[in-house]
């Protein structure tokens, strides 16, 4: 892929993806054909910033979890989170947080 294509792709998805794995994913991307850039620019990413502030005020309901695909672990915080008094939510809120960012980076190592 041109390095023009490779910065634009990099942009699109900082801060969205872990930062460890932002050189890998550049490498990859670089390996990559043009044509993949409309995918990879249109791809289903969440915004870890969204999914922190739903775990933050609706983390309790299990509603971050259901955002980002965790359906299972969803239901079980709606039902057992009061067992923990309210530490699993609390807990959850950083685990949320850097969940989206790897879903993010799996969704799009996928797509390469």
């Amino acid at each position: 892929m041109k390095e023009e294509n490779v910065r634009q792709a990099i942009a699109a998805v900082s801060g969205k993806i872990p930062q460890d794995k932002l050189m890998y994913f550049k490498n990859k991307l670089a390996a990559t054909d043009d044509g993949r850039l409309d995918e990879i620019l249109c791809a289903d990413i969440y915004n870890p910033t969204h999914i922190l502030l739903f775990s933050i005020f609706l983390g309790g309901l299990g509603i971050d979890r259901f955002l980002i695909g965790d359906t299972g672990l969803g239901i079980a915080k709606l039902l057992f989170g009061w067992i923990t008094f309210g530490i699993w939510p609390l807990i959850d809120i950083f685990l949320s947080y850097k969940k989206a960012k790897e879903k993010n980076f799996n969704n799009l190592m996928t797509l390469i």
